[in-house]
């Protein structure tokens, strides 16, 4: 991984335009709104140019927060070691051990037997894979790990049959990969970030109502999860059948040599 190195030319156009802020602008009178303004402007600067790390930067309101009078140290600290950023971690700690060991694949290849090879079949097996996943790892991450497996698929399908007729499926086929990570990432506080930080947000504005556990979200969210995952199965399904190769499918034993290899 390539080392990111400081620009210290921008760190200075940086902290110039942190400075002027802090001393010519004001604010209808209010010093710490002045002060708030110039480390936003500051952070955002050196995040878009990245003249520092971006790790490092992201650390500066630890340190600025509180000398600037902004915010208390604690609260400042609190917002960045709570139980939400570490079930964060470990949703992208899972995913990249999942992807370092190939297991997304051997899952989706052994779902896929199972669900057979026809069109719809296939289609069913992708999409439940996907929502499998993509319910305890971002639905980027499994959208991502699905698209090469997607890819085997279509490959075998257009030599099969007329690839012009095939190139609405195979479209289909991936939207509903997309789709099923969208769907499946509601089924989990970890699911997808929002889950999170909808969690997070109404902790912090409304401290008396009762805290979101991670079964009590998924109570509520998993009967949403099936009613789209079926209403996406089916109409993507039956706009997507070319005409005249309903029957094709692939040999019965495909995904099952495949998850032998």
């Amino acid at each position: 991984m390539k080392q990111k190195t400081v620009n210290y030319k921008l760190v200075l156009l940086g902290l110039l335009l942190f400075i002027g802020i802090l001393f010519f602008v004001n604010l209808e009178g209010q010093r710490l709104m002045t002060n708030t303004l110039a480390v936003t402007v500051l952070i955002a600067f050196l995040w878009c140019t990245e003249a520092l790390p971006i790790g490092l930067t992201s650390m500066l309101p630890l340190v600025l927060f509180p000398t600037f009078g902004i915010l208390d140290g604690k609260l400042v600290s609190e917002a960045y070691i709570n139980h939400v950023i570490f079930l964060f971690i470990a949703g992208f700690i899972i995913a990249l051990t999942i992807e370092k060991w190939n297991l997304h694949q051997r899952i989706a290849l052994k779902i896929l037997s199972y669900t057979g090879t026809s069109f719809f079949r296939i289609m069913l097996g992708f999409m439940l894979c996907s929502s499998l996943l993509s319910m305890w790892i971002s639905n980027t991450a499994a959208a991502m790990m699905m698209i090469p497996i997607g890819l085997s698929v279509v490959t075998v399908l257009n030599k099969k049959g007329e690839e012009s007729k095939m190139r609405k499926f195979n479209t289909h086929l991936f939207l509903s990969i997309a789709y099923a990570c969208s769907i499946g990432g509601v089924g989990t506080l970890i699911g997808t970030p929002p889950n999170l930080s909808y969690a997070r947000i109404s902790e912090v504005l409304f401290p008396k109502i009762p805290e979101i556990s991670f079964a009590q979200w998924m109570i509520m969210a998993l009967p949403i999860v099936v009613v789209m995952f079926m209403i996406v199965l089916f109409l993507l399904y039956f706009t997507s059948v070319p005409k005249g190769k309903s029957k094709l499918k692939l040999e019965g034993s495909y995904f099952k040599k495949e998850y032998n290899l």
